[in-house]
């Protein structure tokens, strides 16, 4: 299938509180700003829900919200909805039940679950980075950096409540520091914030747990400690994609599960301090919180990866995603 002709991006520009939507022309890789969408506050990060019909956006500033975003029959992106949030959250995304979000936060260490009306809390023994569905939501995981471990929360259902839920610990090996988490159906990919590694777990349904599989260190050579960000993996998991932000690169690897490793791919220079990523396709999206820019690449036929582009954006960009096609408008009559 050959690549749309236009894609479009969202950069959520945390430091000008603007959302910016873009759109890379796939021929040449020309781009164009097409709109600066003001949410009155540091917004980041993002996430679709699980029909990816609807963007979701929390800002990370007084006073914490979550913005439901929705888009026009030109593209245009517009609010929709606006809730108060309990705390600053480092990451939002689907629950898997397809009515509700699960958000973390890093700086008040706690974990949220926005469903309807309700926000159901619960504390973290440390920094939470991401909160993930697993299995339809009847197990949710969340990593907590400082202290190396996973919170898994096992239910019996997907709506059974935080505070009901089974509670165990999985600390994956001595050198861990898991920060964010990327899925592929049943396969799990969580890479440490402070380590050169990058866990691989399986989903197991019959005993509705976390299994860890390996662990299998990068190979990058790194001046002093490493400090990743973003993870990003292909639909069916055979690819990944890292930040790490002390070098600038973005770090592309293939997954080989029967054989239990990690190859690296590429490792491609992008603006200083990249902290979000996005792939579509044959495209990928890296932006620079420091560099106030983000670097476009595309990945020829030969499967080398090449940067196209890299511009300028607003003021510290911490959260990429490819958008949806637009909604097609009503037929007249």
């Amino acid at each position: 299938m050959s690549a749309p002709e236009v894609l479009e991006f969202a950069v959520a520009c945390a430091g000008d509180g603007v959302l910016q939507r873009w759109a890379l022309r796939t021929r040449d890789a020309r781009l164009e700003l097409r709109q600066e969408l003001d949410c009155a506050g540091p917004v980041a990060p993002l996430a679709w829900d699980g029909a990816r019909s609807t963007l979701f956006a929390a800002l990370r500033g007084e006073p914490y919200a979550l913005l439901r975003i929705e888009r026009e029959a030109d593209g245009a992106l517009r609010h929709a909805a606006r809730r108060d949030l309990p705390a600053d959250m480092a990451w939002i995304g689907p629950d898997g039940t397809g009515a509700g979000l699960l958000c973390a936060s890093y700086t008040m260490a706690r974990i949220a679950w926005v469903r309807g009306d309700c926000v159901q809390e619960m504390p973290t023994d440390g920094p939470a980075h991401a909160f993930v569905a697993l299995g339809g939501g009847r197990l949710l995981v969340a990593t907590q950096t400082l202290d190396g471990s996973l919170l898994c929360l096992a239910g019996d259902s997907p709506g059974t409540p935080l505070s009901q839920r089974r509670a165990q610990r999985l600390r994956l090996h001595e050198q861990a520091s898991p920060r964010h988490v990327a899925c592929a159906g049943e396969w799990v990919f969580i890479d440490n914030e402070e380590h050169g590694v990058v866990d691989v777990c399986r989903y197991d349904p019959r005993d509705n747990a976390l299994r860890p599989v390996f662990s299998s260190a990068l190979g990058h050579v790194i001046d002093g400690r490493p400090w990743y960000a973003d993870i990003r993996c292909s639909e069916d998991g055979s690819w990944l994609w890292l930040s790490e932000r002390r070098q600038g690169m973005a770090h592309v690897l293939r997954v080989d599960l029967e054989a239990r490793r990690l190859l690296p791919a590429a490792s491609l220079p992008v603006p200083e301090t990249p902290r979000a990523l996005a792939v579509q396709g044959d495209w990928l999206v890296a932006c620079g919180e420091t560099a106030g820019a983000f670097s476009v690449h595309a990945r020829d036929a030969r499967g080398v990866w090449h940067e196209r582009q890299r511009v300028g954006c607003g003021a510290r960009p911490m959260w990429v995603e490819f958008l949806v096609a637009a909604p097609a408008a009503a037929a007249a009559g």
